[in-house]
């Protein structure tokens, strides 16, 4: 360490630290001891919750993609006409 000190370091080094009352630390103390901590998931929980999501992706990065259902089209609705699904619609209110 360098002992060549100009003034500043100088008038630091002379100050004298205060101790802290005994009080404040008894208080400090007593305080962390009432502090409880927070909640942990348990091992097994987290376990499960991995071991099904790995089974998932698996799953999923592994299933055969049928050409049938690999399509777009294949997932919507059959598109009806307007006038034929008015007509629709007016038979199903005059049945009720």
């Amino acid at each position: 360490m360098n002992m060549n000190h100009d003034a500043f370091e100088n008038d630091l080094h002379a100050l004298c630290r205060r101790e802290l009352p005994a009080a404040w630390r008894a208080e400090i103390l007593g305080a962390v001891k009432t502090i409880r901590p927070a909640p942990r998931t348990p091992r097994w929980l987290v376990a499960g919750w991995s071991t099904a999501w790995a089974a998932i992706v698996l799953m999923y990065f592994t299933m055969p993609v049928d050409s049938e259902t690999s399509s777009p089209s294949a997932h919507r609705a059959p598109v009806m006409p307007l006038d034929q699904r008015a007509a629709l619609i007016d038979a199903l209110l005059a049945s009720n």
